[in-house]
């Protein structure tokens, strides 16, 4: 009992704060896109853009490893053996670093080489190589602080690297980078990941002794490498189509294509939040055969977040205006297909837990490889001849075979479908209409609001008569 409290107390804590600290981001967008040029806001994404491979890159994914690694090994107070997971940990920021020296020396070496392959200069380069060594090793103590679920120090860290990102980019862009805005932000995101990179490394050393590093590293990669080309392809389907834009057009361009996603934020910290509880209810579900409640509950939270979307679409200009300026307007053509490709990158986690759950992780792979691929082929060729908004639609597509993929190898695995495939199908039709609407009626505020409205209120009526989950809610409160 004392243990389920434990979890669901940490759960709602993992959730408080990913909205939290999201939010502290989000608000900051009118901002920084108010102080940089479109230029530069195009340069510091395409930025961002790289730290996501490189990251993976520095770190190969080996915090996947950390929770198979604390059952194999066992903390120290469960085991006398000398080897153990607290070890185990400090082993693996040891790979991170060696990585990170290696790629700092073999850049610095080849400088000509790197700045012509990423289009950044050397210093912004090097600023990269920090900012990826800091998310890979905050990404190890998020992992290990979760396996005791230890939300309270996730809250720390998580809050301390926003706030102090937020406050330095702020000072650097006005008083110090006033022509090179972009630069700013830059020193300003590196830098605060760093000192917090290097507090969880001191407290990872003190708390054991690097040791047994081979050992321990040729079990946590054969473990952990076969996730990063499902990271990296992850990374690809959400952050690719800015790098291109920006070396095929320009970063003014790129500039205002990322303003789009600011959009497609709102979504995802949403649904990411939400598929924490989704994924550990469809496990329960799973293990006790209730593959009923699975279509049901499936099917609403599907329903939801179809209507979510679509009211996203249908206010995202007014939304564009609030939190850019005019100078953003055009992000809104972007905009709108985006939000759809976000709602099909939702529909990907529904099939996706049933990978998970039979550990059939080789699918996940192939399924996300193989639409990051497609999605890189029709960038460049659609780019090329329609600009930059012609990616907005590449992604929705990509994002659509992305859910396909993997739709159709949760249902081979589980040899029956757990989910509506009518409701789906609807909702996919559905949502590429609304694209339709969202667009057509740009120009017509009451009449997008209008329908927004009405969706809205259909959607609380048919939740109430079928469900009534809301009211139950009310009741309870």
């Amino acid at each position: 009992m004392k243990t389920n409290k434990k979890v669901v107390k940490a759960g709602i804590g993992y959730t408080i704060s990913n909205y939290l600290i999201n939010g502290l981001n989000f608000l900051t967008i009118p901002i920084f896109a108010r102080m940089l040029s479109t230029s530069d806001y195009g340069i510091y994404n395409t930025f961002v853009a790289y730290q996501s491979v490189l990251f993976i890159l520095i770190g190969l994914a080996i915090h996947s490893s950390y929770r198979n690694a604390r059952f194999k090994y066992k903390y120290k107070s469960e085991s006398k053996n000398k080897y153990n997971y607290e070890t185990y940990v400090s082993s693996s920021m040891v790979m991170i670093l060696l990585i990170t020296l290696f790629l700092f020396v073999f850049i610095n070496i080849f400088s000509s080489l790197a700045q012509s392959l990423l289009g950044l200069d050397i210093l912004s380069i090097n600023l990269l190589l920090v900012y990826s060594l800091g998310s890979a090793v905050i990404c190890c103590f998020n992992t290990n602080a979760s396996l005791n679920y230890q939300y309270q120090s996730f809250v720390k860290v998580s809050l301390f690297n926003a706030v102090s990102n937020i406050l330095m980019s702020l000072l650097l862009i006005k008083f110090v980078f006033i022509t090179r805005g972009y630069f700013g932000r830059m020193i300003g995101t590196s830098l605060s990941i760093f000192i917090v990179s290097v507090y969880i490394i001191v407290y990872f050393f003190r708390r054991a002794k690097p040791a047994n590093i081979k050992e321990y590293l040729s079990w946590g990669l054969k473990y952990s490498l076969p996730i990063v080309p499902h990271g990296i392809s992850q990374v690809i389907l959400s952050q690719f189509d800015r790098i291109m834009i920006h070396r095929m057009i320009s970063s003014m361009t790129a500039g205002i294509y990322s303003f789009a996603y600011n959009i497609f934020t709102i979504i995802q910290v949403t649904y990411s939040s939400l598929d924490t509880v989704w994924s550990q209810w469809f496990y329960e579900q799973m293990h006790k055969k209730n593959y009923g409640g699975i279509k049901s509950i499936s099917s609403i939270y599907i329903t939801a977040m179809f209507v979510f979307s679509c009211i996203m679409m249908l206010v995202c200009p007014e939304v564009i205006l609030i939190l850019g300026s005019a100078k953003y307007y055009d992000s809104i053509y972007c905009a709108i297909p985006i939000i759809a490709g976000g709602y099909f990158s939702f529909l990907y986690l529904i099939p996706s837990v049933v990978e998970y759950y039979y550990e059939k992780t080789k699918y996940i792979a192939i399924g996300t490889c193989s639409a990051a691929i497609i999605n890189i082929l029709l960038n460049y060729i659609f780019i090329s001849i329609y600009g930059y908004v012609a990616a907005a639609y590449t992604t929705m597509f990509t994002y659509f075979l992305y859910f396909s993929f993997h739709y159709t190898f949760a249902w081979r695995i589980q040899g029956r479908c757990l989910f509506s495939t009518k409701l789906i199908l609807l909702t996919i039709v559905a949502i590429v209409f609304m694209v339709g609407v969202s667009l057509y009626f740009v120009k017509y505020i009451m009449v997008r609001w209008g329908i927004a409205i009405l969706l809205s209120l259909l959607f609380i009526v048919f939740e109430e008569k079928k469900y009534g989950f809301g009211l139950a809610f009310l009741k309870r409160k």
